[in-house]
């Protein structure tokens, strides 16, 4: 029972590190759609609506959001070791 209110709480924390990591890095807030304890520490997956940068560079006068998903991997220390853009899709959303 110990084990298992440790492992919540460090899976906690490896979530919110991720997510401050992303509002960090992307000053935008991101939702955890996975948390993964491996070998060498975690392995985050976080969902960020961000603005098609696609749409935008062609010259949509609406702004068009998409629905990204990255991939953040931290260290035992819950330490970013790296991050990637694992997936990209439209949203369907658009602002007028």
């Amino acid at each position: 029972m110990l084990e298992e209110k440790q492992q919540l709480k460090m899976r906690s924390k490896g979530i919110a590190k991720a997510v401050e990591f992303m509002k960090e890095i992307l000053g935008k807030e991101g939702s955890v759609v996975k948390a993964n304890k491996t070998d060498e520490g975690w392995e985050v997956e976080v969902e960020v609506i961000e603005q098609s940068e696609y749409m935008k560079k062609i010259g949509i006068p609406k702004s068009v959001y998409d629905k990204n998903i990255y991939r953040v991997i931290l260290d035992q220390n819950f330490e970013m070791v790296s991050y990637e853009r694992k997936s990209q899709k439209p949203s369907g959303g658009s602002v007028e």
